[in-house]
């Protein structure tokens, strides 16, 4: 189908200020945005919004790909138009939830699942309510049911806030009644995993009055009480990823025997023109979250 292209930005062996652990991959791409990186079948793969003139895109605009990251080929292309992604993997299935419209925004959250990467199978699972727009989101499994963080703009908050939803098998959503995180703030592009009875995510602040972008973190036991990282942010962009670091998502996998964790995020001025890239941390996910909250004295 064709091969995802990247290039070297520059920034290989560079890490993060506040995590030495977290070292810049130093390739990145244009050919796709939003993303979330998975294992499938034993196989490593990242979920991408593919832009409509990327060399490996064989629609007219947007859609939905998967790219193998050892070949870097794409395996599959679908959902013709959507965008703003994200994946999770349960059950040898995998669940991939996108909205129609891409950056624009969209009345509904819809979910295409594959038990092959080939044939998918597609579904409405989340409505916006009158007057709510929605974006990206993100997947968990935290004990016995499924927690969605989706990003909104409505007319009750500064645009984003981050809202939840439940599910019992990842199709059938329900809005969590209570939490709402951001709602004095720009916050946005969530990334939601559940790691000893704890929340932590992942999200965008926007650190005005500048045109600056970074990823944070905070976490929470509840969804209701949360209690930002004291070494945020934990990506801020330097050089040639110029005055953004968004969209992060993340995966544990296993290098040679050892745990890895590979952090995707984008680049770019937040306007015109942006990138994927990547860095590692040599640890695992456990680890990588504790990093950020260091006990106290």
């Amino acid at each position: 189908m064709g091969r995802v292209q990247y290039r070297e930005n520059g920034l290989a062996g560079k890490a993060f200020a506040t995590n030495g652990r977290l070292v810049r991959s130093g390739v990145e791409s244009t050919d796709f945005l939003e993303m979330t990186p998975f294992v499938f079948a034993g196989r490593r793969c990242i979920l991408g919004s593919a832009h409509g003139k990327a060399p490996a895109n064989p629609y007219e605009g947007r859609c939905l790909w998967i790219e193998d990251v050892a070949s870097s080929e794409v395996v599959t292309a679908f959902a013709e138009g959507y965008g703003l992604a994200s994946a999770f993997v349960d059950d040898e299935t995998v669940y991939v939830y996108a909205i129609p419209n891409d950056s624009r925004g969209s009345d509904r959250i819809d979910c295409f699942r594959s038990r092959d990467l080939e044939h998918w199978e597609p579904s409405s699972v989340l409505v916006a309510l009158e007057g709510e727009e929605l974006f990206n989101q993100s997947v968990c499994r935290a004990g016995d049911r499924y927690v969605m963080a989706y990003e909104s703009r409505d007319t009750h908050y500064p645009p984003f806030t981050i809202y939840f939803a439940e599910s019992q098998d990842l199709m059938a959503w329900s809005r969590i009644s209570g939490p709402v995180y951001g709602t004095d703030r720009y916050t946005a592009c969530p990334t939601i995993r559940y790691v000893d009875g704890m929340f932590y995510m992942l999200y965008l602040e926007h650190l005005k009055p500048r045109w600056w972008f970074e990823t944070y973190l905070t976490r929470s036991s509840d969804l209701v009480n949360w209690e930002q990282s004291p070494l945020n942010p934990v990506l801020a962009p330097v050089g040639p990823e110029h005055i953004n670091a968004s969209d992060a998502d993340l995966m544990e996998h296993s290098t040679n025997g050892r745990p890895v964790v590979s952090v995707y995020y984008a680049t770019g001025d937040q306007k015109t023109f942006g990138a994927v890239t990547s860095a590692d941390y040599a640890g695992t996910e456990q680890e990588f979250f504790a990093h950020y909250y260091p006990a106290s004295p």
